[in-house]
C-alpha cells in the first residue's frame, strides 16, 4: 500500500494505491488519518481510484475516520473506487454511510459548489 495526501480545497485528499490487506496497512491508514485530524482537518476526502483490493481492516479504519471527522463537525467521503471496491462497500453498508463519488471529477464538482 502507498499512502499520500494534499490539501484540495476544503478538503484534505488521502490517496492510497494497491492492496490494503494486512494489520500493518490499516494501522498505518488509521495513525495518517490520525494526524490529519490532529491538525485541525475535518473533512477528508479518500481517493481510491488506485485501490485494488481492501479488507475488513481497511473498511473498520473508514469506519473510523467517518465517525472520527463527524465527531468533529466534518465529513469523510470516498472517491472512484473500482468495481470490485465499490461492491464491496455495498455488500457491508458502507455506501450508506459514508458519501461515494463514482469519479474524481464528480467529487471535484461537487466540491466547487460547497
Amino acid at each position: 500500500m502507498d499512502l499520500g495526501g494534499s490539501e484540495g480545497g476544503s478538503f484534505y485528499i488521502v490517496t492510497i494505491a494497491g492492496k490494503i490487506d494486512r494489520l500493518k496497512d490499516s494501522i498505518v491508514l488509521k495513525s495518517y488519518l490520525n494526524t490529519v485530524l490532529e491538525k485541525g482537518v475535518v473533512n477528508i476526502a479518500i481517493n481510491l481510484s488506485k485501490v485494488t483490493y481492501l479488507d475488513s481492516g481497511a473498511l473498520n479504519v473508514i469506519i473510523y475516520g467517518h465517525d472520527a471527522a463527524t465527531k468533529r463537525g466534518g465529513k469523510l467521503v470516498l472517491i472512484a473506487p473500482n468495481e470490485y471496491v465499490n461492491d464491496v462497500l455495498s455488500v457491508v453498508g458502507l455506501n450508506k454511510l459514508v458519501k461515494i463519488y463514482p469519479a474524481e471529477e464528480d467529487f471535484a464538482n461537487a466540491s466547487k459548489t460547497h
